[in-house]
């Protein structure tokens, strides 16, 4: 057939096949030559039980006697636009979370499982490190990783010596006042300015301070950790432009708490109203909770003595959305994975959105990347680490512990562990709520004691993940059954491909999105 062609048919044909193959490598070489911008934002204190978009009678199965969640348009619409992981897990309280998702580690290999006096060591690798060197970093808002008394350039674990360019909010725990509070800036570059009674409201600070920095960033890649005081107490009542509740010093904590995250949702959707189209359409957000919400402002269906610092999934289970038009084509867009991940696993996929080398991550080695799920959010657990650990502890450090408390996930089934005993063991297909304990042992079915003992020996090879000898290292994932790998969605060349197709429709669709956005 081909010798049959004419000269000018065979020359038509090679001119064709050179214009597509040089419009593949030119759209492949915008791919690779601009790197997203990543905003990781943080909400302190929020657990899935508080966030309207994860609140649907037919998972949660209370038959529409849910909790009244808050007006957050702005989280609805990066859920819209993005993926919604409704099987997010975290550690139940703040500094052990945001430790684990700055190493890819969990909090007994790194020593910080409490948040007083939490500390974690500059010899740590974390995720501003291991990105390439073209990215700028700022951390802005809640740090909670030292204790403002070793002061603003504490050599432990000041944001700027552990790697971050810039730093702007509180070194400590939640402020007391979200009106007056105090605030620490510097960078690689200044000296720390310390302004005690810092009186813009801490909310709009951190957005202020954000949009400052995007801008500042221009054309450069760059991460951002937004980690808002929001909504963590305490509890009171937001300037009224900042949310439609009626609250007052007299509301309840439950209204304030709601109030508190929609200031938060207002001020993050201003962030985004502020980003250039081109900018929001190179940009990868992820949003979370660092644990579940406080027990006091826990609504009905949802227990409160399950809540915040307790190992049950009102303490662990969080929101957890990613917006990224890089990563998720628009057939995926508002799609929910059932997927088991953990926040832990944020470290291999900024690495992995970055375009990271698998050296610079060998630390982080129970880190898994999410950005498949991104691009086929159907896809089932990832047979590399199929549970999810989570775990905190007192005092800091690297034991002995005065109390130690774990849990482990195998999809539905759940076990607890504190301080050497297993206590309670759920199924959570069955019972969401975890009030139907199945142990003793001796009570199990066949098939829950088979799932019981892989737990077990997960609870104990994670101990071992640190030890000097590799002899002496278990993986965790022996335990479990085996199973066939995922696939990976989609080949390579042809997400690049899309990816390039897809530039300007992005940019139009960010333009839409925030014309669309109800702030």
């Amino acid at each position: 057939m081909l010798n049959s062609m004419s000269l000018d048919m065979r020359q038509e044909l090679l001119v064709r096949f050179l214009s597509a193959a040089s419009i593949l490598i030119f759209f492949c070489c915008i791919s690779l030559a601009k790197a997203d911008n990543i905003l990781l934002v943080i909400a302190d204190d929020f657990g899935v039980d508080a966030a309207g978009v994860y609140n649907r009678d037919d998972l949660y199965g209370h038959n529409g006697e849910g909790a009244s969640p808050a007006h957050t348009p702005t989280i609805d619409s990066l859920a819209a636009s993005g993926v919604l992981f409704r099987n997010a897990y975290t550690n139940p309280i703040c500094s052990p979370t945001r430790a684990t998702i700055l190493t890819g580690k969990y909090p007994h290999q790194i020593g910080v499982g409490w948040p007083a006096e939490a500390q974690l060591d500059v010899s740590e690798t974390i995720i501003p490190e291991m990105l390439p060197s073209a990215y700028q970093s700022a951390a802005i808002g809640k740090w909670h990783l030292t204790h403002p008394s070793r002061g603003p350039t504490a050599d432990k674990n000041h944001p700027i010596n552990s790697g971050f360019d810039y730093f702007s909010g509180s070194l400590g725990g939640g402020v007391q006042d979200y009106n007056s509070w105090p605030k620490l800036t510097n960078s690689i570059n200044t000296s720390p300015l310390i302004q005690n009674n810092y009186s813009i409201y801490a909310t709009t600070d951190a957005a202020n301070e954000t949009i400052a920095k995007i801008q500042e960033y221009a054309d450069q890649p760059w991460f951002i950790w937004l980690a808002f005081n929001a909504p963590h107490s305490p509890f009171h009542a937001p300037d009224s432009a900042l949310t439609t509740n009626d609250v007052t010093a007299s509301s309840s904590n439950t209204d304030k708490y709601k109030a508190m995250v929609e200031a938060l949702d207002t001020e993050l959707g201003r962030i985004i109203a502020s980003m250039p189209a081109d900018v929001l359409a190179d940009t990868t957000i992820i949003f979370i909770g660092d644990n579940g919400t406080p027990s006091e402002v826990t609504q009905a269906p949802f227990l409160s003595n399950h809540a915040k610092a307790t190992q049950y999934d009102g303490g662990t289970n969080v929101p957890f959305i990613v917006r990224s038009p890089s990563f998720i084509s628009a057939i995926n867009e508002g799609s929910e994975s059932l997927a088991y991940i953990n926040t832990i696993d944020i470290f291999n996929t900024i690495a992995e959105i970055a375009g990271v080398s698998n050296s610079a991550t060998e630390s982080a080695t129970e880190s898994v990347s999410i950005v498949p799920y991104l691009q086929s959010p159907s896809l089932p657990t990832l047979t590399k680490r199929p549970y999810i650990f989570t775990e905190h502890f007192s005092p800091n450090g690297f034991g002995p512990y005065t109390n130690h408390q774990r849990s482990m996930h195998l999809e539905d089934w759940k076990l607890i562990w504190r301080d050497n005993v297993y206590e309670e063991f759920y199924d959570l297909s069955n019972d969401p709520y975890e009030t139907n304990n199945l142990l003793p042992v001796a009570n199990l079915t066949a098939e829950a004691l088979a799932v019981y003992e892989q737990l077990v020996c997960a609870f104990e090879a994670i101990d071992t993940l640190e030890s000097a000898d590799p002899a002496d290292i278990t993986d965790p994932s022996t335990c479990m059954p085996p199973a066939t790998e995922n696939v990976p969605a989609m080949p390579f060349l042809l997400m690049l491909l899309l990816s390039g197709l897809l530039a300007g429709i992005s940019i139009k669709k960010a333009n839409d999105w925030q014309r669309q956005s109800p702030l």
